[in-house]
């Protein structure tokens, strides 16, 4: 049955398997395709359909065909087009990272779908997977295959699968595409605008699927040049670094030139004031920022883990090890930025490796043989006393130096009071797009605090005080309650006395005792544990018992006077720690002059 010219350009039936399926490529196909022209839609797990009457037919594949004529018949027109897909050429970025040879399920509704999806990914280069066909129902042993990738179709991933790389609904191919154009009399701009598009991305894909970038350090190098979406990327620049107090304007211009060079930098400062904002400012503003920016919390990781995080490791080196090995952060940041956040949590043993890193510029993987030369630059961050960690032989004074080659000291927020008004207006402008109003004297009682949280803890007394006020203004009557603040607390009463009177209650006399033998023992240089402590306080005829030990600890480390040192067993004094220990001594010494 032939159908007129009217009829043909303005309708289209796009049969597909899946409502999910019918989305994408309807999406697709309305970049070249008019909003004139009606598209409706057959989808074959649907219960009911309308029927196919007139006009062009699209089918989205083979197997969508041969299930609609199982159902429908032949169509009664023989204007149609029965599609081939392919993969978006924009969504294997992951894949690439995966090593040579490992074994991956490729998941899909049935095993052609499956096994057309592997060809499509083998067609375009990703050839050096070992890929299983997987589907509902199948019989294959997948007992030790932890990766899958899949088309859209994450219901039917198993459940013992570690890792998913879904790369979305396959859509048409070129050909597909001009077939159907033609068909509607369109081919014109619109065929050369898709292949434009077409021929782009398949050139990019290209340059990252080439034979050489498949080798484990081109690959990488590819990667690191191409795909920021992995989230390899310094997201502050100095705008995001808001102030005009001359403390933090000279501490921006003094970093804005560092960036220029390619010096190794130190950034020391307390804990919120912006250590990792000021090295990704100075990552954006280098002449590194198109490559990457890596970041490594030294006291978030064990020292095992921190090795194979910044030097990668091979196949087998140990028990758990990815097959094919991994990648550290020094050969995937190549060309980039490094930041290495509290580095003076870092371990003594892996401080001479950090140091021969910086000597020599080239690494060796864990369980490697091989020595691989790196390109990075190194900013290093701390929020500890530097110098007093050498003098406790906790910090090498030739890494300290080899890292402060560059330096930058981030001023305290109470040092920098009248930029408080102005991060406030910034939060409220960035976070909440000016919704919120401010009185006037919530400013005033701001500046009578220290903030010893910084800016961190500014954010986060605004984000209370938005939530709690009402009808989007903030007043004094919203401040948060007593133990919403760090050490020191915002004096309510605008009196100083009362303030003291708040740190007093901090501390009972046990706390001070044992936070002292604490401090006591630390000057040592050794791992203090429970039984250390425990047997210097009887020493000094002081007695407590386990229960009373373990209890104190589980407090003072919750108030955050105490902290785990990289011993599993062994505790330090945070700042907070040693400032209530002082305020503590200052106290009795004034009480005992008085008396």
């Amino acid at each position: 049955m032939k159908t007129n010219s009217s009829e043909r350009n303005n309708f289209i039936t796009l049969v597909t398997g899946s409502e999910f399926t019918q989305k994408a490529i309807l999406e697709q196909l309305r970049k070249y395709i008019s909003d004139d022209i009606v598209i409706n839609d057959y989808i074959l797990d649907r219960k009911e359909n309308n029927k196919i009457q007139s006009g062009l037919i699209v089918f989205s594949s083979k197997e969508a065909y041969e299930e609609y004529i199982y159902k429908e018949g032949k169509p009664n027109t023989n204007k149609y087009v029965v599609a081939n897909r392919t993969v978006l050429y924009n969504s294997l970025d992951k894949i690439l990272l995966m090593p040579k040879d490992e074994a991956v399920l490729f998941v899909n509704d049935t095993y052609e779908s499956a096994c057309e999806g592997i060809e499509n990914l083998k067609s375009i280069g990703l050839n050096f997977l070992n890929y299983i066909a997987y589907y509902p129902g199948c019989n294959t042993d997948i007992t030790c295959v932890d990766i899958a990738i899949t088309a859209g179709e994450l219901d039917k991933i198993p459940k013992s699968v570690k890792e998913v790389y879904d790369i979305g609904v396959r859509v048409l191919d070129f050909a597909s595409i001009v077939r159907i154009l033609e068909l509607l009399n369109m081919l014109d701009y619109r065929v050369q605008k898709f292949a434009d598009m077409y021929i782009e991305k398949v050139i990019d894909f290209a340059k990252k699927v080439s034979d050489e970038a498949r080798e484990n350090s081109k690959l990488a190098k590819t990667l690191r040049q191409e795909i920021v979406g992995r989230g390899y990327y310094a997201k502050y620049t100095f705008d995001d670094i808001v102030g005009k107090s001359l403390a933090i304007t000279k501490t921006k211009d003094i970093a804005l030139k560092l960036a220029k060079t390619d010096l190794t930098i130190l950034i020391e400062g307390d804990n919120g004031t912006g250590k990792e904002l000021f090295a990704s400012a100075i990552h954006n503003s280098s002449k590194r920022n198109k490559y990457p920016f890596l970041a490594l919390n030294f006291s978030a990781l064990p020292d095992e883990l921190i090795e194979s995080e910044l030097f990668g490791y091979e196949e087998g080196s140990f028990t758990g090890a990815k097959k094919g090995g991994k990648f550290g952060i020094f050969e995937q940041a190549n060309g980039g930025t490094i930041f290495l956040d509290e580095i003076g949590d870092v371990s003594y043993k892996m401080q001479t490796k950090l140091l021969r890193v910086l000597q020599e510029k080239e690494i060796m993987r864990v369980g490697g043989n091989k020595i691989i030369p790196v390109d990075v630059r190194i900013i290093a961050a701390t929020n500890r006393d530097m110098q007093q960690l050498i003098m406790q032989k906790k910090m090498r004074e030739d890494l300290y130096h080899r890292l402060k080659i560059g330096y930058l000291s981030i001023p305290k927020l109470k040092h920098r009071k009248e930029d408080i008004s102005i991060i406030v207006e910034h939060i409220l402008k960035t976070e909440y797009k000016n919704e919120y109003t401010i009185d006037k004297d919530v400013f005033d009682k701001f500046d009578i605090y220290d903030w010893p949280g910084n800016v961190r803890e500014v954010i986060n007394t605004i984000k209370y005080m938005s939530a709690v006020c009402c009808n989007n203004h903030i007043t004094i009557n919203d401040f948060p309650t007593y133990g919403f603040f760090n050490a020191e607390k915002i004096n309510h009463d605008s009196n100083n006395s009362h303030k003291e009177n708040d740190l007093d209650r901090e501390l009972t006399f046990n706390e001070f005792k044992f936070l002292e033998s604490i401090r006591k023992l630390s000057k040592s240089g050794e791992i203090v544990s429970k039984q250390k402590i425990k047997t210097y306080l009887d020493q000094n005829n002081y007695k407590i018992t386990d229960y009373q030990i373990r209890k104190l600890l589980s407090e003072l480390r919750e108030r955050s006077y105490l902290y785990k040192s990289k011993s599993s067993y062994g505790v330090e004094l945070t700042t907070e720690g040693n400032n209530v220990i002082n305020y503590y001594n200052m106290k009795t010494t004034k009480n005992n002059q008085n008396d």
